[in-house]
């Protein structure tokens, strides 16, 4: 008995002194073992909410041990999460808990791809300086680093950052700053291995993209020959690796298609376009396939095909009044996977799951630009529209009196109406319904019923369209009237202020007062 009570002392004790350093290496290399390798799998479940249950069950757990790294890795896998579920605020405050830690991760490779990730969601949030200051900070951690894969696979994503961010400053960014950022980022992979077959799959997955966006800026630049180039070079590589999951081909058809129009090669046009149409079938992107019925229409109009015209004419129009009419999507939603579930390795090291988050991280920035891209283009189009309207259309906007389906007094009104527009009495200030209907001899119940049957508007709608059309006609051809401020132009076309000028405008038009007049100076040069 006493020697059985000696023993189970000795035991307690041994417990007691045991090294505590010893018992804190065996709690941290646990948790990356269990905690960190589930995290590093669920990274490509592409369920951002799971995700996030995870990282915080998971971050609590290493508060407990007072493990850092584990804390810092936990607060990456949600700035990741956060950042696909399009919750950038929240990316941003973590991002915030991490500065606290960097300074104890002695990791400098995983630090630099924090930062990279934290100054996505700023870009996305629209607070360009807050993330070309992370992008700064990663780059600075990117100089201290050895490993040449590491330090030029991540160069090349802070490169792909600055030319985001430099894309989304203002309605016209410098395209040339953007194209700098993108050859700095080519010169960076090109310098990345491919002795290894993975690194070599996700590097050229990421120059696939990045030979997508040099071809974009290109065409934006009015260099077709080298845009041309870029697609190719993207369809190349694409061809060669058959990534998963890669939608890259469709948006460089898209692309092409888009070039070749503007080139009046309608017949490459059209089989870049088809083919198009059939990419999109293996995922779903209807704005892209919008654009592609679009192109298709016109393309096939200028070549004469009016049945093929008419078709896509028609498919374009059903297609865009469902987008119009529906619930608009954040383009910021959770990415899909885009590339092969990573293999399951007991052994694996943090370095790869890293790599592949730079890639995910990369493709939101790559769908930022195409949004930029969208959004402009939708921009160009209601401008070219615009123009097309001042051409041939100096504000003769009236209803013939010569209507067999309406009355005589109703006729009479409209003749009068006609005259009203043309004569451009719309420009005076204090207009109102009351002092037309008095002008025109008729009551003010009357006209307002005629403009709202025949004109399908409300009275102020009807005059202040009728003052927008007029001004899109004065600053189209009168370079002269563009030098006059907003303010004065308000006040010349009738309006009281120049913030009720503006919004008109913008509701008219379809584009601010702002982005017309920089369109028409800078076609003007």
């Amino acid at each position: 008995m006493t020697k059985n009570f000696y023993y189970l002392l000795l035991l307690i004790l041994t417990i007691s002194c045991t090294n505590p350093t010893e018992k804190q290496k065996l709690a941290e290399e646990s948790f990356q073992k269990k905690e960190i390798a589930v995290l590093d799998q669920l990274e490509f479940s592409g369920n951002p909410q799971l995700i996030i249950k995870t990282a915080e069950e998971s971050k609590r757990y290493a508060k407990k041990i007072n493990y850092d790294y584990g804390i810092f890795k936990c607060n990456m896998s949600l700035i990741f999460a956060f950042n696909a579920s399009g919750k950038y605020k929240e990316a941003t405050l973590i991002g915030k808990e991490n500065d606290a830690l960097v300074g104890k991760i002695k990791a400098d490779y995983i630090v630099c791809l924090n930062y990279t990730n934290i100054a996505s969601a700023y870009s996305y949030l629209g607070l360009l300086d807050e993330a070309e200051n992370y992008l700064n900070k990663a780059l600075a951690y990117n100089e201290k680093l050895k490993n040449d894969d590491d330090k030029y696979y991540s160069l090349a994503g802070i490169y792909s950052g600055f030319a985001f961010v430099e894309g989304m400053r203002g309605e016209s960014p410098n395209l040339i700053k953007v194209q700098k950022s993108y050859l700095k980022q080519l010169s960076a992979l090109q310098q990345v291995g491919e002795n290894n077959k993975k690194i070599a799959q996700k590097k050229n997955a990421q120059l696939s993209m990045l030979y997508l966006n040099l071809g974009i800026t290109s065409s934006e630049l009015k260099n077709p020959q080298e845009a041309k180039s870029y697609f190719q070079k993207s369809l190349s590589i694409c061809k060669k690796y058959k990534f998963a999951n890669n939608n890259t081909p469709l948006f460089v058809h898209t692309e092409i298609a888009r070039l070749f129009l503007d080139q009046k090669n309608y017949d490459s046009c059209i089989v870049y376009a088809q083919k198009g149409i059939m990419l999109e079938k293996k995922g779903h992107f209807p704005e892209i396939r919008r654009d592609l019925f679009e192109i298709l229409y016109r393309s096939n109009s200028k070549k004469g095909n009016h049945q093929d015209s008419e078709k896509y004419t028609n498919l374009y129009m059903k297609l865009n009044d469902s987008l119009t009419n529906a619930q608009k999507r954040g383009i910021n939603t959770p990415v899909k996977v885009i590339m092969e579930k990573k293999e399951k390795e007991k052994n694996s090291t943090v370095k790869n799951v890293i790599i592949i988050s730079a890639i995910i991280s990369f493709v939101l920035l790559l769908c930022g630009w195409l949004f930029w891209k969208t959004k402009n283009k939708k921009l160009q189009k209601d401008y070219q529209k615009l123009i097309e309207r001042s051409k041939f259309n100096n504000q003769n906007t009236g209803i013939s009196a010569e209507n067999n389906s309406t009355s005589v007094a109703a006729n009479a009104l409209l003749e009068k109406l006609n005259n009203f527009e043309k004569s451009k009495e719309f420009t005076r200030k204090n207009i109102s319904l009351t002092s037309i209907a008095d002008q025109l001899e008729t009551a003010p119940d009357s006209l307002s019923d005629t403009i709202q049957q025949y004109k399908q508007k409300t009275f102020n709608n009807y005059i202040n369209d009728l003052r927008i059309e007029h001004v899109v006609y004065l600053l189209y051809s009168n370079p002269k009237i563009r030098i006059y401020k907003e303010d004065e132009l308000a006040k010349n076309i009738g309006f009281t202020s120049k913030t009720e000028f503006a919004s008109a405008f913008k509701k008219t038009t379809g584009i601010p007062l702002s982005y017309f007049i920089k369109k028409l100076e800078s076609e003007s040069k």
